[in-house]
């Protein structure tokens, strides 16, 4: 994984996990939208969105992996609240170019088991806003997805829409949703 995020859940349906996400995003005032992948709103930083993307990828070696637009981040808090409604384990993980500046999460339900990051702010692709960082000399993010075997380590959400997906992983789910 390279200047990427990600939130991974730990399901075989990758339909309930899309439902978890269409709650949790109308739940904070997002409609569903007739957006079509890489409809982008030009806003990188994830609270100042008006328009959210995703794509649910179906389940490999267990785990539903879950990509936003543009690229560069998977919401923490989003992974939270689908290890809580969801009753089981999810991941998220964001990495810099670099691969050692890199944040990670795991949860079980409610309970957080695992985060390691750093708000900090700091301009980003010319917004201003915060990233979550840490410097982590002594475990890479390779470590971390080979250790729990997650999937489409090397793509991200603007590889799918380019058609960089393997035809053996199924169609995705595509989500799209703008504040109302």
């Amino acid at each position: 994984m390279n200047n990427a995020g990600a939130i991974y859940v730990e399901l075989s349906d990758h339909h309930r996990v899309a439902a978890a996400i269409e709650r949790a995003l109308l739940g904070r005032g997002f409609a569903r939208a007739a957006l079509q992948p890489g409809a982008i709103s030009g806003r990188i930083m994830i609270p100042e969105k008006r328009r959210r993307l995703f794509f649910v990828l179906p389940a490999l070696h267990g785990w539903v992996t879950v990509f936003e637009d543009p690229r560069y981040f998977g919401e923490r808090q989003l992974a939270r609240e689908l290890a809580s409604s969801l009753a089981t384990r999810v991941v998220w993980i964001e990495v810099s170019g670099n691969g050692i500046d890199w944040a990670r999460g795991i949860y079980q339900g409610e309970v957080v088991l695992e985060e390691q990051y750093a708000e900090v702010e700091t301009q980003f692709y010319g917004e201003h806003g915060i990233v979550s960082f840490v410097y982590d000399l002594e475990h890479t993010p390779d470590q971390l997805i080979a250790t729990l075997g997650l999937p489409y380590h090397d793509l991200h959400y603007e590889a799918i829409v380019a058609g960089e997906l393997p035809a053996a992983a199924g169609t995705p789910v595509h989500l799209a949703f703008e504040r109302r």
